[in-house]
Formats: structure tokens, sequence, C-alpha cells
């Protein structure tokens, strides 16, 4: 019977999805001749093992493979009986239904003695072989460990927890990981030109993304939707046997959250429980995606390293949706959305625990609104005016932050937010890092978290009024990039420096940071933060190990 993942199995090394990082080190082992005696592939099901395992069992039986070459003609005899699966020297054993050890005596041990019969290399390749029993496993470690020269193991196993220590330490492990989206959307659209049907492209990536990074499934998905029998499917066709994937509904909740509209929000959760959509497995993608998008700000490369693509139509869309929200609206949706999973466990209406969360996120009440003021309160900066008169005595100070440790905005600050030409000022970086703890202390007047992030940067040269900021991480850059933080940063340069500067911002992964070079001195610190010190407590001297961490911190010890 033809199905569509043995017809379409790759046969070479090019053909296999992903794992490049396995392949390279197996093509490099077969072009220079240094194959070892036991490898053993693990990983999730369905991404490639077995495959692979067979790749490597015709390359290195190639009868005309030449020197320094590493995939398989797919042409010789060796190659075509390997393929058909009549190879007397490439031997397939399944461990779940051989877990014995006489069957490893028999089939293995005994075999394995016996020279090729036709082939250069004998070849066993053992699937699921967590399943063999203790005992069979302790008579393959001899064999294994010191096999005869001809004899190649494969293990392959998707619960590598199960195999014992004493047989991972004889084997060249390699971990495979699950096939991205986009690579499995490349892979179903060769089968569906080869079979010569159209399919549209969302439904190409709703199959990849229901797989799940399993190939197989995503190729026994789509061969289903070829049984209906038209030479062009579409997303409502393919509906008919595939269940709705609710990812594009999700992406369409987040945009009205970010535009704030708890209504056609509420009418979209509605519509998707009249259509029979578990509401709480609509959550979970919800969920999904909003960790995509944090992990996406952190670093582009973590998510996609995490098998977190969704699709080219589909992140175009999310892209979309979630270009204006900042990092505290998204961790906000998220807390939230995780809490209305424990909401949702046993309600009367199954919809009303979303519908309050979307309320609460779109209105800023309730649990959703607590959430987010835990954020640490940055004043917003007066808007820049040409008229000295219509500028505020100082910043916006929240109602619970006014007591009298708190000083008003210096008039130094006041005047940095006077409408005045371009700065044309050019500083050196020794002339930066002169001023720069004092610039740092400055700002924890204003934003206490602000000063630690700063202590994460290396600031350069100022030309022409701006200064460059070098960041190690980029979410330190995101943070300072925020409108109200850049702001009250400007402001505060103006203050330290004497002239209104600006700044931008580059990342250096290899950035190496000094802390004890960017914290101010002691006496510094004290004199500055004298104004938001309470009369009546006197600092404790510190020395040692305390003074380090206080200078680092910025903290000090108060009678």
């Amino acid at each position: 019977m033809s199905t569509l993942y043995r017809d379409y199995r790759p046969q070479n090394f090019s053909e296999v999805l992903g794992q490049n990082h396995i392949k390279i080190t197996l093509q490099n082992e077969i072009a220079n001749n240094r194959l070892v005696g036991a490898y053993l592939f693990c990983g999730p099901r369905a991404v490639g093992k077995t495959t692979l395992a067979r790749v490597l069992a015709k390359a290195v039986n190639c009868e005309t493979k030449k020197d320094g070459a590493f995939e398989p003609c797919g042409h010789c005899p060796s190659c075509l009986s390997i393929m058909a699966g009549r190879n007397l020297d490439v031997v397939e054993i399944d461990a779940a239904s051989n877990t014995g050890v006489d069957n490893v005596r028999e089939n293995i041990i005994a075999f394995s003695r016996l020279a090729p019969s036709s082939a250069k290399c004998k070849v066993f390749i053992i699937d699921e072989v967590h399943m063999l029993s203790l005992s069979a496993f302790n008579a393959l470690l001899k064999i294994i460990e010191e096999p005869p020269a001809y004899v190649i193991f494969i293990l392959c196993t998707t619960e590598i927890q199960k195999v014992p220590g004493t047989i991972i330490s004889r084997c060249e492990r390699f971990d495979f990981k699950k096939i991205s989206v986009k690579e499995t959307v490349k892979k179903l659209t060769q089968i569906a030109a080869s079979e010569k049907i159209a399919v549209d492209q969302e439904v190409l990536e709703a199959v990849a993304l229901r797989s799940g990074g399993h190939l197989r499934d995503a190729e026994s998905l789509l061969g289903q939707i070829f049984s209906l029998g038209d030479k062009r499917v579409t997303t409502e066709q393919a509906e008919l046997v595939m269940p709705h994937y609710n990812s594009n509904e999700a992406v369409e909740l987040l945009d009205c959250l970010g535009r704030k509209d708890a209504a056609k929000a509420v009418a979209l959760v509605n519509d998707l429980v009249d259509s029979g959509v578990n509401i709480k497995v609509f959550i979970g993608e919800i969920i999904s995606l909003l960790r995509k998008v944090l992990l996406d700000k952190l670093s582009p490369e973590l998510a996609n390293n995490l098998g977190l693509d969704l699709g080219e139509n589909l992140e175009k869309r999310l892209s979309k949706a979630v270009e204006k929200m900042s990092w505290e609206q998204i961790t906000a949706f998220t807390r939230r959305f995780l809490e209305t999973v424990g909401d949702n466990r046993n309600p009367l209406i199954p919809q009303l625990p979303l519908e309050l969360a979307i309320v609460e996120l779109c209105l800023g009440t309730g649990r959703a609104a607590s959430t987010v003021n835990s954020a640490p309160l940055v004043p917003a900066a007066p808007p820049l005016t040409a008229n000295r008169s219509s500028i505020p005595a100082s910043f916006p100070v929240p109602p619970s932050l006014k007591k009298d440790k708190v000083a008003s905005v210096s008039p130094a600050v006041q005047d940095a937010k006077i409408d005045r030409p371009v700065s044309k000022v050019n500083l050196t970086a020794a002339e930066i890092m002169a001023k720069w703890p004092e610039f740092l202390v400055k700002i924890k007047k204003y934003n206490h978290s602000l000063s630690f992030v700063l202590q994460n940067c290396v600031p350069r040269e100022v030309k022409d009024g701006k200064l460059c900021l070098v960041f190690k991480y980029k979410f330190h850059q995101d943070r300072i990039n925020d409108s109200g933080i850049r702001s009250i940063a400007e402001s505060t340069l103006a203050e330290v420096f004497g002239s209104p500067l600006t700044f931008n911002s580059l990342i250096d992964e290899n950035l190496e940071i000094r802390k004890e070079a960017l914290t101010a001195p002691e006496s510094s610190a004290t004199e500055s933060v004298s104004a938001v010190r309470t009369p009546e407590k006197t600092p404790v001297k510190t020395s040692g190990l305390m003074a380090d961490l206080l200078k680092t911190f910025g903290g000090e010890v108060i009678n």
C-alpha cells in the first residue's frame, strides 16, 4: 500500500530535512573514512532517525562512491538492495519485538561475527533500542565497545533516559531536533508538486503547524487532504479533513487587545465557542504566540533555535499585531492568560474567564491593571516648548512617592527641556567616563531600576550631541529605548554634562563590562543622594566585600 511518508522518504543526505549539525558530521566521517563502530540517534519521533540511519548504511556500502565523497549513488546493486530492504548485510531490528537477551545473542552477536556476504560493511539498525531488557543491554556491551572492523551499529531511540549510561558511553551520540515549520512546508510543497495537486499556502502552513515538528505526521495529514480527490485544495476543503487550527483567530485576538477593542475581541471568542472550539485549547494557543513574541524580543535566534516559527503568512500577521506592544503589555498579557487557564477549570460559562481577561486587559481594570502597575513607575517628561513659562516646575511625581524623601527635579533638568538648537557637542570616551558615575547616581532618583540597566552598557564618544551606548543584551537596549525612559535619560544627561544630549544604542554580544569603572566613588555617591535621604538617618561606614557590593548596586547601610 502506498503512503506519502514511504513514497517520499529521503534517499540521500541532501534530501534529509534539517539536522544539519548531524549531517555535516556524518558526511565528514564518511568522506575521510573515519567511521566509528556505534552510533546513537536520539530525539523525538518522526524527525528522521531511521531514515538517516538507512542513508548512512547506503553511503558506507555504495559500490561506486569515490574517495572523498559521501553521498550514495542510489543506482549500484548495493544501494538498490538496501532501498528495497533485501540486503542481507543491512539488518533492521525492532527492539520492541525483540527485547530478550536470547534475541540479542542470536540475531546480533552471533550474526555480527560473520563477514559481510556482498557489502563492504555489515550494518545493524536497532530501532527503539530503549525497549531492550537490562540483560539484553548487558549482552550488547562488549560487542558495541569492540565490534569487528566491518560492523557498524546504529541505535535509534525516542527515550534516551531509558538507555543505560554504559551503552551511551560506547556510542557516538547525535540528538535530533523537531523539523521547523518552514522546512516542513518546503517538503510538503515538493510532494504536492510531484502529485500534481495545487494546495493553498495557508493549508500547507496549517498542516505543518498541526504536525508539531513531526514530518511523518505532516505527510500523513497531507495524504488525507489529497484523498479529497480535487486537483486544487483550498482552506475550506482542507477543513473537511483537518480540524480548524486557531492560530489565525489567536493573532486576531492579540490585534484587538493591542487596539483595546474589547467588543470585537469578545465577539470573536463567542464565535469560536459557537463553532465548537475548545476554549482552553484556544487560550493555550494565545499563550504560545505570546511566548514566541517574548522570545523574539529577547533574541530572534532564540525563537528560531527552539523551533517556534509559525510560517511566513502567520509570522507577518503576528508581527503587525504586536508591533506597538511594549514589554510591560506582553508580560501582563501572558500572566493574565496563564491565570485564565486556572480560572477555566469548571466555569458555568466556558468563555466567561477569557472574556473577563479581555475586558481587564483592554480597559485596565482588575488583576490586569495591578499586573501592569507593578512595573517600575517612570515619570513622563513634559513636552518641549519654546515658551519657558509653560514648562512645569518639576516632573510629575506619582502620589505614592510624594514624600519628603523625594526631591523635586533640579532647575538644570527643567532647562534641559527647553527647545533649543540641536547640540553640536563633541566629547571623548574618557570625558564621558569621568562623569558617568555621577550620571548613574542622579538618574537613580527618577528611576531606581534604570541605574542598573545603564550599568550594563558601555558609553562611547559623543559626536554632534549624540552619545553612543553599547549594550550586550537586547532587552537592556529595548528598555532604554522606551519613550518614557529615553526622555528621563536625556534630561539627566543634560543635567550632568551641561548641554542637551541625545543617544543611540547598539548591540555587541562580545562586550565586556567592568562594573567598577561604571560606579561612582563612595564620597560622590554620598553627596549625590543627600537630597533623597531623611536627615535623621546616617550612613554606616563599610569596608571590604560589603563596600564593593554597595558600590556595584548603589545601596547604603543606614542606622
